[in-house]
């Protein structure tokens, strides 16, 4: 997720923590759904604790479902373009890969989104298909198996 295209998230006039009140309004309930299954979010802060946003594994949501945990990131404008959704990409997925022992993560885009399509790519997603909801919006689902050479935690 790119905040340029949730609307409300790219008001010039909010601050840093009017966004972080929204995004922890409207993404850590989705997150804390799947805390039983091990997901969860990670909220992004520079070390001097300044909000980034968020990152995490989640239930992918209809129409694409399905039993793969998603893979999502969302960074307050100011912080696109420098590195760190990816390296909080790598951290998620590396977590995910270890400490649940999953063997596949996929990440859904829903509009046109050249950022996060370069971030997908960065972190070895690979096209798989897209799905279309009733109102005929397409998702395009990318995948991403763990490589061999990773070993589970235990």
């Amino acid at each position: 997720v790119v905040t340029r295209y949730w609307d409300d998230f790219a008001d010039p006039a909010l601050t840093d923590a009017d966004k972080e009140r929204m995004a922890a309004a409207e993404f850590l309930p989705w997150f804390e759904e799947d805390r039983a299954r091990g997901f969860g979010a990670w909220i992004l802060r520079t070390p001097d604790g300044d909000f980034v946003g968020f990152s995490g594994l989640t239930t992918a949501d209809e129409p694409v479902g399905g039993p793969d945990p998603e893979f999502s990131c969302l960074l307050t404008s100011r912080w696109h373009g420098s590195g760190l959704a990816t390296e909080a990409g790598r951290a998620v997925i590396e977590d995910g890969w270890v400490r649940l022992g999953l063997t596949r993560v996929i990440t859904v885009l829903d509009s046109p989104n050249p950022g996060s399509r370069r971030l997908v790519d960065k972190l070895g997603f690979r096209f798989d298909r897209a799905v279309f909801d009733e109102a005929s919006q397409a998702y395009l689902v990318f995948v991403l198996d763990r490589p061999e050479s990773i070993q589970m935690a235990g």
